[in-house]
């Protein structure tokens, strides 16, 4: 075919080839007589001019000015004064919460922080003044409101009261709310939340609390030790009173510990990674010895994962713990030569009772526990007697403080209960009674009922304190004995079990202390309701679903003046008589419950 003469033209100006030209990437040319393009027309396409899409640098916000001129005003004033390096105001000092090292990505050398003071020079990001935060931190901090001279009182509180029953970060008496909100400003809004979460009058933070999450995680991807730490505190107070998420946040748990590699050795310049990246030439920050914040940080994430998969909440296996390091292990035993602070020996003996209910666990889950139950049963009491004797002995002494001796008995019961369900599940002997199997079931009962006792001596505003660990624990104490109450087995006496722990008694003593906490249970359909509120409908549920078959199996051989089946509880304060029991979440309970 003989192609059309087209005389010769001129280039189209930047940025207007027609749309023919412009998605082939080719010179547009415009002849001088006709219309269309040269291209366009010896390949007779109709030429179109294209649409304009070039995108032009927007011009920075009056707000991003005034932040930048607020600052140089700031330093400027700092040099006119003495003529040296800008440093903090008087009343911004710099936090420092034990023993750590800050990695700033600006400079390749690690920045130390003793306990006592840090050197004025560093150009830290969470050591400006609140003010001079980049944005990211200031959106933070925009998740919730406290007014400034509450939030020293709930830091008080949170430090004094809500660690004691899980530490795994700590926070010196002498830093104050303002220096944590400087250096840690998500974990600060998390501590603010855990406090005011039972607030009736404060705005719906949760929401954006877990969208925060959320973006860090699963978008940005950029994981931060502020970031685990509020994790951590969100999800041990906040989330399991609200949301059946437990399974969710503990696999965010393990990915933000993997991303940031707390959970093994610093890596080294002989390792496979550090070679490759320095054949390729990219840019090696030295590495940096783990600080004692971190060590603290993996032990705590690998006792709460622990505690969600040994727990009744998650026992459809649904989870596997944190796996369990040589560097972990190494990290154990750094705690305990530092003895930085009193709650690390706790948190110590915590991990180390754990321990030992996750080779329960996993034993369990293989389904080899039964093939030789004497054994398994005698190797898990020596590991949680061995356990036991490395706790130091002022802990389990009468001078420590009630709440911490407290912890220690619950986990201790908790863990005997845990390796003495495998009894539970055992068959039984047709005809001769297996007296190993009963010796574990009497230690099943026994544990229990102190798990039980001591849980009673709280009361009810600590309820609100407690982690969502020890409510693991309760959930399983309760349903234990409900199935040590009706467990069928010739050798094994039911009424001897109700004259020693009756379940519906311990049912309605705990109801009653939550019964004396008026304040926090009332029911308001205005909002979501809080953990004393879901723990009263919990409670009720259990005693409604269990009294009837209780109260037909016991009628028999109850003495009569066992006043069970009235079901009166005696309490000073007084609610309403008839008590909503809609409006708590399937999936919440059986986040609780699980397959118990």
């Amino acid at each position: 075919m003989e192609s059309a003469q087209i005389p010769g033209g001129t280039p189209a100006p930047y940025g207007s080839a027609c749309m023919n030209c412009s998605r082939a990437k080719c010179k547009c040319i415009i002849p001088a007589t006709g219309t269309g393009c040269e291209r366009c027309q010896r390949l007779r396409k109709e030429c179109r001019p294209a649409q304009t899409v070039r995108k032009r640098n927007k011009p920075k916000s009056s707000s991003n000015t005034a932040h930048l001129e607020a600052k140089i005003d700031w330093i400027m004033s700092a040099f006119e004064k003495g003529g040296a390096a800008p440093s903090l105001p008087p009343n911004r000092q710099p936090v420092n919460l034990g023993q750590s090292q800050r990695h700033d990505p600006r400079q390749s050398a690690p920045i130390t922080q003793t306990r006592t003071s840090i050197s004025s020079s560093n150009a830290e990001e969470g050591q400006y003044p609140a003010q001079f935060l980049p944005s990211y931190d200031r959106d933070i901090l925009g998740l919730i409101y406290v007014p400034p001279a509450m939030a020293q009182k709930y830091l008080d509180q949170f430090r004094t009261r809500n660690l004691q029953y899980l530490p795994f970060v700590y926070i010196p008496s002498n830093v104050t709310s303002d220096q944590l909100r400087e250096k840690y400003p998500f974990l600060w809004v998390c501590i603010m939340e855990v406090i005011t979460c039972t607030n009736p009058e404060k705005s719906d933070s949760f929401g954006k609390i877990t969208n925060h999450i959320h973006q860090r995680v699963m978008l940005d991807i950029a994981p931060s030790m502020d970031l685990l730490l509020g994790i951590m505190t969100f999800i041990s107070w906040v989330t399991y009173s609200k949301r059946p998420f437990l399974n969710v946040y503990a696999h965010i748990l393990m990915a933000v510990v993997a991303e940031l590699g707390i959970n093994k050795s610093v890596p080294t310049e002989y390792s496979a990674m550090h070679s490759f990246k320095v054949a390729i030439g990219m840019k090696q920050t030295p590495p940096t010895a783990r600080t004692l914040e971190e060590r603290r940080a993996v032990l705590g994430c690998f006792l709460i994962s622990s505690s969600f998969i040994t727990s009744a909440a998650l026992a459809m296996s649904r989870i596997d713990a944190m796996r369990w390091t040589p560097h972990m292990e190494e990290s154990l035993s750094v705690l305990t030569e530092a003895k930085e602070c009193p709650e690390d020996e706790l948190l110590i003996a915590l991990v180390k009772i754990h321990l030992v209910l996750d080779r329960v666990y996993q034993l369990r889950r293989v389904g080899e526990a039964f093939i030789s139950l004497p054994f398994y049963l005698d190797s898990f009491k020596n590991q949680l007697d061995t356990a036991k004797s490395q706790i130091p002995p002022h802990l389990q002494q009468h001078s420590m403080t009630n709440k911490t001796k407290r912890v220690l008995l619950m986990y201790l019961y908790n863990a005997e209960i845990v390796i003495h369900e495998l009894s539970i599940g055992a068959p039984a002997m047709p005809h001769s009674p297996d007296l190993h199997r009963l010796d574990s079931l009497y230690a099943s009962l026994r544990a229990t009922k102190g798990w039980l006792e001591v849980w009673l001596e709280l009361e009810g505003e600590e309820y609100l304190q407690i982690s969502c660990v020890i409510f693991f624990q309760f959930t399983r104490a309760i349903v234990n004995l409900y199935k040590l109450t009706i467990l069928e087995d010739p050798a094994w006496s039911k009424s001897m079990v109700r004259d020693t722990a009756n379940v519906l008694e311990y049912l309605n003593r705990n109801e009653a202390v939550i019964r004396k906490c008026p304040e926090y249970t009332t029911f308001d359909q205005r909002r979501e309701m809080n953990i004393l509120e879901k723990g009263s409908r919990m409670v009720q549920g259990m005693r409604m679903n269990w009294e009837p078959k209780l109260m037909e199996m016991w009628r028999p051989n109850m003495p009569v003046s066992n006043g069970i089946d009235s079901g009166t509880i005696q309490s000073d304060a007084i609610l309403p008589d008839v008590m909503p029991f809609g409006g708590i979440d399937e999936a919440w309970m059986m986040d609780f419950l699980g397959s118990l």
